[in-house]
């Protein structure tokens, strides 16, 4: 029989060996797994919390409490409105959206869409009220919605094999917190998904055309996203690049003459309003839900002003760096990107700036995490590869192995479509939108705030990791074909030498 002493050594060397297992399994593997660990293990707690201590651990997890009728709207389920829906539907049902709208328990709202960005809830609104029938618009606009907040889920799974497919949309559709949190707010920030995912894949396959036409569209869910057509200026596709920004500020203007009366006064009102959101007495930049780049940079001294102020975070509290720093981010990731040009991969690219115009702004939802959808999906998927492999997985599709950048893209994917509820002290729900309709509920700090600080260090990693290892293909003429043709075709025959075969 061995001593202690004697067998702590061996205990040392065997959870070495285990830690060193887990270490080297694939990102793909990690993504998938940890995912699927950290739902199992919110579900535990979150009964627990639930059920012996009457915290409202949905409404946590989703951000919002289900009583949101702030009017007497006819699309109404039960107690809840789906008010990103409703809400906008009401501002776009007016001469001009832009004008304060009087709202009760607020001095006024206001609306922070831009023209475009309010044509899908009018089309269902219009359908809706067409057909006599508010709730079928509703109905309309939820089911897609739907459909583009799974697209991601739905096309990695398709490059799984047999059950794994499964295991695959589980993880990133069915416990995607993001996608919930989106489909119950009726927030459109869900329809940028699938256009995230095409403009991703695009960046891989190096199929520029279909890289810009992604940009115009998403700039018209969100402006913000009109951000994305850096990676063609990375890439060096001047033209382009070009023809995006062109395309994205032509469709965004034209979109403001569906309400005609004080156009083209109409315009300055939206910029003014997009501009001063998060700053209003509505909705507080100093939130604890709050995902931007800024509330992750000042999460600690958050932290403790919030515990001298009984948990609430004052709106005043560095009020002039917090609405600033998210664009010295934005200026940064930008920079360095251009800088870096094709010395890094596109794909990489589009990572970093996806992620930036998410949450650059000084307010961000939490459901706006939605976008780390996509990024997953590659990391499950790799559209030029195999069954079964991420982009990952292939070293050649990303310019050689990079475990620092896999290993942090995957962990703030992980923690930002799975998100458990740590033991923490609870909250009053003054911070999750409806502070006058409802005092009671109960809500505790979710583990999504780490979110932006992981994805800040995500950005970081790869920013640095091409920085010191550009891709091999920098230079080099072999990317001159802007389809990428030649490239895919040099990448198969070289696989094709590589893999060896049992045919005599």
């Amino acid at each position: 029989m061995k001593r202690p002493l004697e067998a702590f050594p061996a205990a040392v060397s065997a959870i070495r060996g285990r830690l060193s297992v887990v270490a080297g399994q694939s990102e793909r593997t990690l993504v998938l797994g940890a995912v699927l660990l950290v739902s199992a293990l919110s579900v535990v707690r979150g009964f627990v919390l639930a059920r012996y201590f009457s915290m409202d651990v949905l409404s946590t997890l989703v951000i919002h409490v289900p009583e949101d009728c702030l009017l007497d709207w006819p699309a109404q389920v039960g107690r809840h409105c789906f008010s990103d829906y409703s809400l906008v539907l009401s501002y776009g049902m007016r001469p001009d959206p832009w004008e304060p709208f009087p709202l009760p328990h607020f001095k006024s709202a206001h609306n922070n869409y831009s023209a475009a960005a309010m044509l899908p809830h009018m089309f269902f609104g219009y359908l809706g009220n067409w057909l006599h029938a508010p709730k079928r618009g509703l109905v309309g606009y939820l089911l897609a919605l739907t459909t583009a907040s799974f697209t991601p889920a739905v096309w990695a799974a398709r490059g799984a094999r047999g059950l794994e497919r499964v295991v695959v949309f589980m993880a990133l559709g069915v416990a995607a917190i993001p996608a919930w949190a989106v489909i119950d707010r009726g927030n459109s920030v869900g329809f940028v998904v699938p256009i995230a995912l095409v403009f991703l894949v695009a960046l891989c396959r190096r199929r520029w055309g279909l890289v810009a036409v992604m940009v115009v569209l998403a700039s018209l869910v969100k402006p913000q996203f009109v951000v994305l057509v850096v990676a063609l200026f990375a890439a060096r596709q001047w033209r382009w690049g070009g023809f995006a920004v062109a395309g994205a500020v032509i469709t965004n203007l034209a979109a403001y003459l569906v309400w005609p009366r004080n156009f083209p006064i109409t315009i300055l009102q939206s910029i003014h309003e997009a501009l001063g959101f998060g700053s209003s007495s509505s909705a507080s930049s100093a939130d604890v839900f709050n995902m931007s780049f800024a509330e992750g940079l000042l999460i600690i001294p958050d932290d403790m002003k919030a515990g001298e102020a009984g948990g609430k975070i004052p709106a005043d509290f560095v009020a002039g760096p917090r609405s600033l720093l998210g664009y010295v981010v934005l200026v940064l990731a930008v920079v360095c990107v251009v800088a870096l040009g094709r010395r890094i991969s596109p794909v990489m690219a589009g990572i970093v700036l996806l992620a930036t115009a998410s949450l650059f702004p000084s307010l961000v939802p939490a459901y706006y995490l939605i976008f780390a959808l996509p990024i997953a999906a590659l990391i499950a998927r790799d559209p030029n590869g195999s069954t079964g492999f991420g982009i990952f997985d292939r070293p050649e599709t990303l310019g050689g192995r990079r475990r620092a950048v896999g290993l942090c893209v995957s962990l703030a994917a992980v923690l930002s479509i799975a998100q458990t509820v740590p033991i923490g002290p609870p909250l009053w729900n003054q911070n999750m939108g409806a502070e006058a309709l409802v005092g009671h509920i109960v809500a505790v700090i979710t583990s999504v705030r780490m979110a932006p600080v992981l994805w800040l260090i995500a950005c970081m990693a790869i920013i640095v990791s091409y920085a010191r290892k550009p891709t091999p293909s920098h230079g080099s003429k072999r990317w001159a074909n802007p389809d990428g043709s030649r490239d895919l075709a040099a990448n198969n025959s070289l696989r094709r030498m590589a893999v060896p075969t049992t045919e005599s």
